[in-house]
């Protein structure tokens, strides 16, 4: 008989209310149930509990969903009846059973089925019970490990599930790994979503951000994530925390506790229940996972797929997901994902983008929902013993697992203003590698911030200046045009108190010496262009003879050095009929304070019988 007149396979799932979490539904039974190709595989799912969420979702896609009150939360003596009656109206080929009530029931059910269906037991927890479990869980774990070898096919989710079941008693061989998947075209390298959630965040393209999604529980551990994140903080101002998950919101009090205020404050993002996490996973530069158990390892698959390396816990099926395409650290030590998360960080771009790579493909290639289709389908064929390939029922999609770089668009962000401060946006064209455009864009055309202070600029060396032609003579002429014509005389500058630079300053040993050996010992005073002298008479007569020099000067002047010979002549022709009883000689100068000892300038103030002390005290004499 070919295989196209071969009837469709008929299975029937058994569910009980711990056989399916939440993560488990979603990327496993689901997908099992309604993409398996109708001509090959017929379904049917029995509810042992009230309330199954995925019924609704199940009867739309035109699957029969029965309900049978066989559970704690609901007993009904009848119900076990009621489920052979459905048993015997499908006459499964394959009962799957999910869950340890379920598994049981299984067993019961075709020991009293006239024809003889195989039955599969899926095992969809990595441990065989929780850390409550309680003493009717204990009881039916000590019946599945009695009865385990009756189940013609045991399905783990990983091989650490099945370590531990074997442990718990459950037979060595006859079991088959089927982990579950993620839909690999959701969930890809998606540059725009990178660029819409920082910019919606508020994160420019130097941040380097760390993400995690699980739920605010005591198993996923997130004081130890949060207080890794916050010592890297203090060496690192680029480096931002994403936290989404249910109960993960800035209401939460011991969130926010642990969280605190400050820097760690300013760079936390609590995002609550954030349902696109494919934009979620395309924003970060690393996602992490500090759960105790292996509860997160999709959230993993989700990261990986987006082309996002990990770092998380090696907590049961943990490693096996991140294989060596990722780091896996010690739970509960914040210091050893500090030393996770720095490891990412110090990778050069080139081996951080094959991590990236090497980390998608190993996704793509165990955990997308077509592989666990053909896993299953294929034990379904080999169980009832029919000869047929589940790849030629099933064909998997190419998917190119490599990582494109961003396209050009999409390489410069414009500033974007955020409520708090503004930013920088730019894409990366390495994979978590936001910096290295930077040296492929002209300045010209982008402003970026700068967080490193510009190179000081070399010195300037200036030419000597070039030699001058002419003699002594020509030179200085020269000069004196040049300050001729600035406008600014050197002894209207010293008259302002403006010092002459080449001027020395006297000494701590000169200042403490008498003022007569000062008079002896000190250099040539300098002569004055002009001297000028202040007469102060009170009668007119007595003029000229004020206005002649008295042996005091005399003698001054010969004790001075021989500059003094070279003092310019002073006319002392007045007219006594106009000089009042105070006047000034023409060429008087405004009035000076008592001169120093390197001043060039010298006043002399001639009264009509100037005592010899003061005019010995003027030219700097006792």
């Amino acid at each position: 008989m070919s295989e196209g007149n071969l009837r469709a396979l008929r299975v029937m799932h058994l569910v009980s209310s711990a056989g399916l979490s939440g993560t488990l539904q979603q990327a496993l039974f689901m997908p099992l149930l309604t993409r398996m190709p109708k001509n090959k595989v017929k379904t049917q799912v029995v509810s042992l509990a009230p309330g199954f969420t995925a019924g609704a979702v199940l009867r739309q896609s035109g699957i029969p969903v029965h309900d049978i009150a066989l559970s704690r939360k609901r007993f009904n003596w009848g119900a076990f009846g009621e489920l052979q009656e459905a048993t015997e109206a499908f006459r499964p080929d394959v009962i799957q059973a999910w869950g340890h009530t379920a598994q049981l029931a299984a067993l019961t059910l075709r020991s009293r089925c006239e024809w003889n269906p195989k039955v599969v037991w899926s095992v969809g927890e990595t441990a065989p019970l929780p850390k409550n479990a309680g003493l009717i869980d204990r009881q039916k774990l000590k019946w599945l490990a009695k009865f385990s070898a009756k189940a013609d096919r045991i399905v783990y989710t990983s091989e650490a599930a099945a370590v531990l079941h074997r442990r718990a008693g459950f037979p060595e061989g006859g079991h088959v790994v089927v982990p579950p998947g993620v839909d690999p075209t959701r969930f890809k390298p998606d540059f725009a979503a990178r660029k819409k959630v920082r910019e919606q965040l508020g994160l420019g393209g130097e941040a380097f951000v760390i993400g995690m999604v699980a739920p605010f529980q005591t198993q996923h551990d997130h004081p130890t994530l949060i207080k890794a994140v916050g010592e890297l903080v203090k060496t690192n101002p680029h480096i931002a925390l994403l936290l989404a998950g249910h109960g993960v919101q800035k209401g939460n009090g011991p969130l926010m506790a642990l969280v605190g205020g400050g820097t760690m404050g300013t760079r936390t993002h609590l995002l609550g229940e954030w349902s696109d996490l494919s934009s979620f996973f395309n924003a970060c530069d690393v996602a992490c996972s500090s759960s105790l158990s292996d509860a997160g390892r999709m959230t993993l698959v989700m990261a990986m797929q987006c082309g996002v390396p990990c770092v998380a816990t090696g907590m049961g099926a943990q490693g096996e997901v991140i294989g060596q395409f990722g780091v896996a650290v010690e739970p509960g030590s914040p210091a050893a994902f500090i030393r996770g998360i720095t490891r990412i960080m110090q990778l050069p771009a080139d081996k951080r983008v094959f991590m990236a790579q090497g980390a998608r493909k190993h996704a793509l290639t165990h955990f997308v929902p077509v592989r666990s289709m053909q896993k299953y389908l294929q034990l379904y064929f080999d169980t009832v013993g029919r000869q047929a390939l589940a790849a030629d029922a099933v064909p998997v999609q190419e998917i190119d697992a490599s990582i494109p770089a961003p396209p050009p668009d999409m390489q410069i962000v414009a500033a974007v203003k955020s409520k708090s401060k503004t930013v920088d946006l730019v894409s990366s064209t390495e994979l978590a590698d936001p910096d290295s455009i930077e040296s492929r864009v002209e300045a010209s055309k982008v402003a970026y911030k700068k967080y490193k202070p510009d190179p000081e600029p070399a010195p300037v060396v200036e030419a000597p200046p070039p030699p001058r032609e002419g003699d002594v003579l020509e030179i200085f002429e020269a000069d004196q045009a040049n300050v001729n014509s600035s406008g600014k005389a050197a002894m209207n500058e010293r008259a302002r108190g403006v010092a002459d630079e080449m001027e020395d300053l006297l000494t701590p040993e000169e200042l403490q010496t008498n003022p007569s050996q000062a008079a002896v010992e000190k250099p040539a005073v300098a002569v004055p262009e002009k001297v000028e002298i202040v007469a102060m008479v009170s009668e007119p007569a007595k003029v000229e003879e004020a206005a002649k020099p008295t042996e005091p000067v005399v003698a001054a002047a010969a004790a001075a050095p021989t500059e003094v010979a070279s003092m310019p002549e002073i006319d002392f022709a007045i007219e006594p009929q106009e000089i009042s009883p105070q006047a000034s000689l023409p060429f008087e100068a405004p009035p000076a304070e008592a001169p120093a000892a390197s001043d060039s300038s010298i006043q002399l103030e001639l009264l009509a019988d100037p005592p010899t002390k003061e005019l010995k005290r003027a030219v700097g004499g006792e």
